[in-house]
Order: C-alpha cells, then sequence, then structure tokens
C-alpha cells in the first residue's frame, strides 16, 4: 500500500525500548530484537491497528525508529533522523519478510542518542503520535529498572557513566505529549512502586508492572494482547486483558527461568491521589515514633520484614530496598498499642487493596500489589540491592524528596532514615 493519509485508528502500540546496556553483555539486546520483531508481526494481524517503535540496540550503533501499519502517513522529517532501507539491517529485513498485511518504515539516527534522557522520549512519542493517529494508546516501556530511582541504562558515545531516565521526566513526557494514555507496560524490573504509581497519575489511566525481577526470557504474547484491542474497548477491560494473559504466560517455567514467581499487578492510577492522605498520617506517626524506645523498636521490626526478596534469588526475586506495602501495612496495624501508628495503617492497607490495586499475580503471595522504598539498613541488603546505590547515594535522595510521592506525604523521612 503506498503512503497516504490514513483516518484515526482507535487503538496504536508506542513501544520504547532501550537495550543498549555495557553491562549485561548480550542478553538484553537480543531479547529486545525478539521482543520487538513480536510487536510488530502481532500488529500485522489487526487492520486497525499500528504500532510506533524506538529501539536502541547494543550491537548496533545508534537508535532506529520504525512505525508498522496497514498505510503510512505522508513522509515528514524528523531532526536527527533519516530514512533507511529495511534491508540494509538484518532486523528489519526480517520484519518486513513477515509482514502480509501491514507497511514498515524505518528511520535511523544521524547521532548516538542517549534513550535515557527525557528529550530523547518526548521526542520519539511526538514521532509516535504523528505516524500512528489513534484515540487511544498502549505505551510499552522495555530495559533496566530501578525502582524509584528511575528506568532504563544508557550511555552516550564516549561516556563513562550511564543515564537513568527519572520517574517524573517518563510521567511529564507521557503526560504532555500522549495527554493521557489508556495503558502504560513495564517489562522493566522493580518499577510497580507507590512512588512511580503516584507519580504516574496524571499520565495514563492504568499501569502493568512488577515490583520483582522481570526476566528476559521468553517472548511475550503481543498477539494475544491485541486481540483486545478493538475499537469501542474500555481501557480497564484491555488492562484487565493484558494484565492476566500475561499471568498466564509467566506461569510456565520457560517464560520465567530462573524465577520460581515473577508477579505483575494492573494498577488503576486515577486511585492513586487516595493513598496520599494515609501514607501522610503514618510517616508522620512512624517519625514521632522515633522517640518512643518500645514504639521504634517494634515499627523497626515490622518495616524490615516487610522487605521482600533479593535479585539473585531464583525462589523470591525482588529487592531488599523495598517493602510490599499491603504485608507492611499488616504489620504494623497489628500494633494496636499504638493506635497513631496502626490507624493509618490500616487506612493505606484498604487504599492499596480496594482501590489502588485492580488485579495482581504471584505464584507464592510473597509480592502482593506493589512496593515502597526503604532505605537497606544491613550490609547484606546494600551489596544485593539493584534500586540503592550507595556510591549514587546523596543524588538518588536528593531526587527522591523531589518525587511528588515525597512532596505530598513526606514518606521520604522515613525511606531515607530508617528506624531502629
Amino acid at each position: 500500500m503506498s503512503p497516504g493519509k490514513r483516518e484515526r485508528n482507535p487503538w496504536a502500540v508506542l513501544a520504547y525500548t532501550v537495550a543498549d546496556d555495557r553491562s549485561d553483555g548480550d542478553a538484553i539486546d537480543a531479547s529486545a530484537r525478539r521482543e520487538l520483531a513480536a510487536v510488530c508481526q502481532a500488529a500485522d494481524y489487526f487492520g486497525e491497528m499500528s504500532v510506533a517503535a524506538q529501539v536502541d540496540f547494543k550491537r548496533s550503533r545508534g537508535v532506529f525508529r520504525a512505525v508498522v501499519a496497514r498505510t503510512l502517513q505522508k513522509k515528514r522529517s524528523y531532526p536527527g533522523f533519516r530514512a533507511a532501507r529495511a534491508a540494509s539491517h538484518p532486523l528489519w529485513r526480517d520484519i518486513e519478510g513477515r509482514l502480509k498485511h501491514s507497511v514498515l518504515r524505518v528511520l535511523e539516527e544521524d547521532v548516538d542518542l542517549n534513550a535515557a534522557r527525557a528529550h530523547v522520549l518526548r521526542d520519539f512519542l511526538r514521532f509516535g503520535r504523528a505516524e500512528c493517529p489513534a484515540d487511544q494508546y498502549v505505551v510499552f516501556f522495555y530495559g533496566h529498572g530501578y525502582g524509584p530511582v528511575g528506568v532504563f541504562f544508557d550511555a552516550d558515545a564516549g561516556e563513562d557513566e550511564a543515564d537513568t531516565l527519572q520517574l517524573s521526566a517518563l510521567a511529564n513526557s507521557v503526560e504532555t505529549i500522549v495527554e493521557r494514555a489508556a495503558v502504560i507496560v513495564f517489562r522493566v524490573c522493580e518499577v510497580n512502586t507507590l512512588e512511580t504509581a503516584y507519580q504516574l497519575k496524571d499520565a495514563a489511566k492504568f499501569m502493568i508492572a512488577s515490583q520483582s525481577v522481570v526476566p528476559i526470557a521468553g517472548i511475550w504474547p503481543w498477539e494475544t494482547f491485541m486481540t483486545g484491542l478493538f475499537p469501542g474497548a474500555a481501557a480497564e477491560d484491555v488492562a484487565q486483558s493484558i494484565a492476566r494473559q500475561l499471568a498466564l504466560f509467566l506461569r510456565a517455567p520457560a517464560n520465567r527461568t530462573p524465577f520460581a514467581d515473577v508477579p505483575y499487578t494492573l494498577i488503576d492510577l486515577g486511585a492513586a491521589h487516595a493513598v496520599a492522605k494515609p501514607l501522610k498520617a503514618l510517616a508522620n506517626a512512624l517519625d514521632a515514633a522515633r522517640d518512643l524506645k518500645a514504639c521504634a523498636a517494634a515499627c523497626s521490626r515490622a518495616l524490615e520484614a516487610s522487605r521482600v526478596g533479593f535479585p539473585d534469588d531464583p525462589k523470591n526475586p525482588g529487592d531488599p530496598a523495598l517493602l510490599d506495602v499491603r504485608t507492611m501495612c499488616d504489620k504494623l496495624q497489628k500494633l494496636t498499642r499504638y493506635p497513631a501508628v496502626s490507624g493509618p495503617a490500616r487506612a493505606l492497607g484498604e487504599v492499596v487493596a480496594e482501590q489502588l490495586v485492580k488485579w495482581h499475580s504471584s505464584r507464592h503471595g510473597l509480592h502482593r500489589g506493589t512496593a515502597l522504598f526503604y532505605k537497606p539498613s544491613t550490609i547484606r541488603q546494600v551489596e544485593h540491592s539493584h534500586v540503592y546505590d550507595e556510591d549514587a547515594a546523596v543524588k538518588d535522595a536528593r531526587n527522591y524528596r523531589r518525587l511528588a510521592l515525597s512532596q505530598a506525604t513526606g514518606w521520604d523521612r522515613i525511606a531515607l532514615r530508617p528506624l531502629g
């Protein structure tokens, strides 16, 4: 089909992948290639569906952008990018060869961009909206994650240290360019936190993410995901379908190797604002408890017991710098001798269980919906945490205090200065 004016589709997928990571060999790079091919091929089956993708590979210098659609938009110029022949790159040649109904357009950058920079993400989202006009968008992120610290890990040519995209920049980019996305889906480790949900509350309606380590094994079932993207489909129905199909996919050992459990949660971002009041009351109570030795000790034990998992534990992949929120609330609300603590804990637990978490999967029940940052308190926790980096602690603490959740609740007073 020749390029021309195309009417707005009911749905489109905007896929943003950062695989340019020097620390993982070629593993995430190869996985990203397979995932991108699956997304593009799945879109080919659905006539009222289009995909815009950006990927920063490790083995191929530079950033690529691509569009898969039944009819392409009229060609336009994008600063820093030029048209590329699909046949000149093995991945795009393979994808183009598999398309039966759609057309592929590929662009490559003129210079090596850092895909973990906010302006690069914003430029891609503008590109996606221009090339794939739609009533509703599913935004897919693939790369490394570090809980409330941020997402992605990328380095410009010549830079010694890689950048991480802060949650505030991620949220602002999606909110300002896509307006309010229907669903944000993360194939990113440990990004399902209250900090993330609160930051994204105005950027999208729903979020699908994991509070644990996410393996690169397996290719997600994109054809199944996209069957729910039909005209008139409600955002919640689409989100529920994707979350449940993903949970079924992750039940197969081959798709979650080497881990016994890869929990995923569907978060209602419209309910994220409701956590602020009880979390603020809880933070105030815990801060006041520092002056009460017995209360502080009891609260400290409850918080420490709410840490779930280690990144290298195949039976329980998680991060010792993250608390399971519902576990924390359950333990703190049992401290009935201290109602100033137990009351807000009960209220927060109810909001998370009844409003924020729409659905979640966990084979072993250790991850119960979402997480919250709490600075490691032992050497072992520090050494095994991917979220907390002692070398970057000062910078990360400054950024953490700037998060919307910290500003609204004061939880940073507890998270950055543990009790006990």
